[in-house]
């Protein structure tokens, strides 16, 4: 079917890039995260990947855990809209198109690992916008609590409290409804999936009460307050049952049995299986960085930072869930200001590289995209300059290992998910040091960058 691309703001772009990728027939799955739109294709024979790099408006193209990621910027969510409304390809990759053409298609599916860090970035990005929301309203409390302009028990604080926490408080609603759009179910089964695990009498159980018996299983009364996998594993366990019952379910009876059906057999299998598992998983992971950050403090903020703007560069995501679960689970991360600190080193190294550049339209863009680094966007920056050039990067990364090994000894951490850029730094402030500390590792991070990157890079000539 053709699609009139004129009423669209990014129509052209869209319809350049669905050309290039093979059609919607050859689309698996798309979604997006805050820069980039990422496309899962059946065939990748079928891509014309110079004529994707060539696509106006897409600054890279990194083919990265399977995926074809296009750097657009923060304008990505508008195209992603665009996209899927032009392609036809619906949220989870669904497609209707010509079936006879799809059939010609052979997928070529990517490996367990790849497919599950696609799967989990496709099911914790989209709530980030009301995370990052969040976490920015709880640094303002911090804030004006801090300066004593609002007293702590005021009506003021409990009402922002509110706004501030109800994306973490209620995180496995968010997350279902994601979960339910990549594995291609309701998304209002993913929100009752969370609601069952949120459910007060699991939160809150009765004094001595650990759990209950459902037949032959054992639900322990877990509070899964704030679980990112736990959630993910029971909409999953959910959505094998719900497709196996549906595609059985004569039409007219599915709206009224295919759902209740799916929840009788699923509800007890993921409350007593796959919930619990989730919260090992989570659990053991927050233990074990948290044991690695402990025991290797220096070195694994010096590593962690340093290779930052290489996961940016491959597309590397995923973290987001580990800092996600450590705020909920110790109140606090070590992980997320890091990308804080190699953000403000990139914006170094490419500012004192930009100093080493004669007048010019490359010299305006080093000053531009470094400044805009400091707001926590750097895809321009290490696309358009740090990349090409070589050093600047180098020095990008060597200024955020030091700044991710002092930040370490230091002990900085923030207290909210937030973008990680100059924004956010009201996220860190707490009733001891914690702030007066980063402002200092801030300080070395750009400071650091800078000079390794000004002493490294040659000045250029016309």
């Amino acid at each position: 079917m053709t699609q009139d691309i004129s009423k669209y703001e990014y129509g052209t772009m869209c319809s350049e890039i669905l050309l290039a990728v093979g059609g919607a027939e050859n689309i698996a799955n798309v979604f997006h995260c805050i820069t980039r739109l990422r496309i899962v294709v059946k065939n990748r024979d079928l891509v014309d990947i110079e004529k994707l790099q060539n696509v106006k408006g897409i600054m890279k193209v990194i083919e990265s855990s399977g995926q074809l990621q296009c750097v657009i910027g923060t304008d990505v969510p508008k195209v992603y809209d665009d996209f899927i409304a032009i392609s036809g390809v619906q949220p989870g990759g669904e497609v209707e198109a010509d079936k006879d053409a799809a059939k010609d298609i052979q997928e070529k599916k990517p490996n367990i690992l790849i497919r599950g860090l696609n799967t989990l970035a496709s099911c914790v990005t989209p709530g980030l916008y009301a995370i990052v929301a969040g976490g920015m309203i709880k640094g303002i409390i911090s804030l004006l609590t801090a300066t004593g302009l609002v007293a702590s028990s005021s009506g003021i604080i409990t009402v922002l409290n509110a706004v501030g926490d109800a994306p973490f408080y209620f995180m496995p609603f968010i997350i279902g409804y994601a979960a339910a759009k990549r594995f291609k179910v309701n998304e209002v089964f993913g929100i009752m999936t969370a609601g069952i695990l949120m459910y007060s009498t699991f939160l809150n159980p009765a004094e001595g009460v650990t759990g209950y018996t459902f037949g032959f299983f054992d639900i322990p009364a877990y509070n899964y307050k704030g679980s990112i996998f736990p959630v993910i594993l029971s909409v999953w366990v959910f959505s094998i049952i719900f497709h196996f019952i549906d595609k059985k379910m004569p039409k007219n009876l599915r709206i009224v049995f295919s759902g209740s059906l799916s929840f009788l057999i699923a509800a007890p299998l993921f409350l007593a299986f796959a919930a619990p598992i989730g919260n090992y998983i989570a659990v053991g992971m927050t233990s074990g960085f948290a044991w690695l950050f402990t025991h290797a403090g220096p070195l694994a903020g010096a590593l962690f930072c340093g290779i930052i703007p290489l996961t940016i560069i491959f597309g590397i995501k995923g973290w987001s869930a580990i800092e996600l679960q450590n705020i909920a689970t110790l109140g606090y991360d070590y992980m997320l200001p890091n990308f804080f600190y190699s953000n403000l080193a990139v914006s170094g190294a490419i500012l004192a590289y930009a100093l080493k550049l004669p007048k010019g339209e490359k010299k305006s863009a080093a000053v531009s995209t470094g400044l805009v680094c400091i707001l926590g966007i750097t895809e321009p920056a290490l696309y358009g300059l740090a990349l090409p050039a070589k050093k600047p990067l180098f020095a990008a990364m060597a200024g955020g290992a030091i700044a991710g090994a002092l930040a370490m000894i230091l002990g900085v951490v923030t207290y909210a998910f937030s973008m990680p850029g100059i924004t956010s730094i009201a996220t860190y402030i707490d009733t001891g040091n914690n702030f007066l500390l980063l402002l200092i590792v801030m300080a070395v991070a750009w400071g650091a960058s800078f000079a390794i990157s000004f002493i490294i890079n040659k000045k250029e000539t016309v």
